[in-house]
């Protein structure tokens, strides 16, 4: 990100990277731009006035060209000279009133004639929200400890609270269904019971089990959610998918199932949803031991196979161009992505992570 040293408030307002941060921003991105602020702190009012002109003048349906909205753009911050400037300038425009009511004003003395919009969204569902609706008495826990809280469920399940995290249960589950109420991030154990799924109500998202574990992150000021499974299937929705209902009822796990080593991510503005590998995969063969990834001369098929197993993960690949591929390796002790890195350069592949599975392409081994 070194280039955005040296950018203008004009730059950032027309930056595809910076626009996409401001309009669906991802926790990734999130991440990237805060630390990048933290390290040049001198463009922290420049930035902020840039994000608060994208949300508030950005149109729905613009008469304009493109051409023509940036010229009007250029009208609005034309009279900034430098940066020091532009500081004093944006602060003053604060004391007196909201930045977008000063953008509009602005566009109407310019002369612009196309509407604006304000970037906004259907109010988010948050965790008292949720809480207040449940039909039946509740318990709250709230970790206020530096460690993991256990908590223990009347039906066996049990949940491990993060620090600053709460959630509210019954204390008993009725026929029908278990349902708990998450702020925060917990890991998940639940009981099997195929006749009551378990869901967690964490902000949008919605997670029903019928007996797994799964991590579920949803904090109140974070812009995602996301859901993590460490053993069995999983079942993930929102709130405003059209067949909430049928989802919620069915016997069957429907919506975007995730199975071990995948992860839901739900953008909460947006929501759109993503499905992918999470970023540390672990094993969840407990029958396998640190020989199982020591090959002699074996059928590189047949270490893909392996590794499939040994982390619940689908790895795509064609057999018929693999099978003659023998390789001789010690893996253990690697991450599976470390294990893939060596495996395929042996080989002459490569793979990719794709909706959750590893899909490996190459053309096989030369003929010696």
């Amino acid at each position: 990100m070194d280039q955005y040293h040296n950018f203008t408030l004009e730059d950032f307002l027309w930056d595809p990277a910076f626009r996409n941060w401001v309009l669906k921003p991802t926790r990734e991105d999130e991440e990237n731009w805060q630390n990048w602020l933290a390290a040049h702190p001198n463009k922290t009012e420049m930035v902020r006035s840039a994000r608060d002109l994208v949300l508030a003048i950005a149109p729905t349906s613009a008469l304009l060209s493109n051409f023509e909205k940036e010229n009007a753009v250029r009208q609005i911050i034309g009279n900034i000279k430098s940066e020091d400037e532009f500081v004093e300038t944006s602060r003053k425009i604060r004391l007196f009133q909201p930045l977008m009511s000063i953008a509009a004003v602005l566009m109407v003395v310019a002369g612009l004639s196309y509407t604006f919009w304000t970037y906004s969204h259907k109010q988010q569902i948050n965790y008292d929200e949720l809480v207040s609706t449940a039909a039946d008495p509740l318990i709250e826990k709230t970790n206020l400890t530096q460690k993991p809280l256990l908590i223990s469920l009347a039906d066996g399940s049990s949940l491990q609270l993060d620090p600053g995290s709460k959630v509210s249960y019954p204390a008993d589950f009725k026929t029908g269904k278990r349902e708990v109420y998450l702020s925060g991030k917990a890991f998940f154990d639940i009981a099997k019971d195929p006749s009551r799924p378990f869901f967690v109500y964490a902000n949008e998202v919605i997670t029903k089990v019928l007996g797994t574990s799964f991590t579920v992150r949803s904090y109140a000021n974070e812009k995602e959610v996301s859901v993590a499974v460490k053993t069995g299937r999983v079942a993930v929705f929102t709130r405003k998918d059209p067949e909430i209902n049928e989802k919620k009822h069915s016997r069957e796990l429907t919506g975007v199932v995730i199975e071990p080593n995948q992860q839901i991510v739900v953008v909460r503005e947006s929501v759109k949803i993503t499905k992918s590998l999470i970023p540390s995969p672990e094993l969840v063969d407990s029958n396998v031991s640190p020989h199982n990834f020591e090959f002699d001369e074996t059928p590189v098929s047949n270490v893909f196979a392996e590794l499939q197993k040994a982390y619940g993960i689908e790895i795509i690949f064609d057999k018929n161009v693999m099978n003659g591929c023998p390789i001789t390796a010690r893996l253990t002790e690697m991450t599976l992505y470390e294990k893939l890195d060596l495996v395929c350069k042996a080989v002459g592949a490569r793979y990719e992570l794709i909706d959750g599975r590893i899909i490996i392409e190459g053309e096989g081994c030369k003929d010696h």
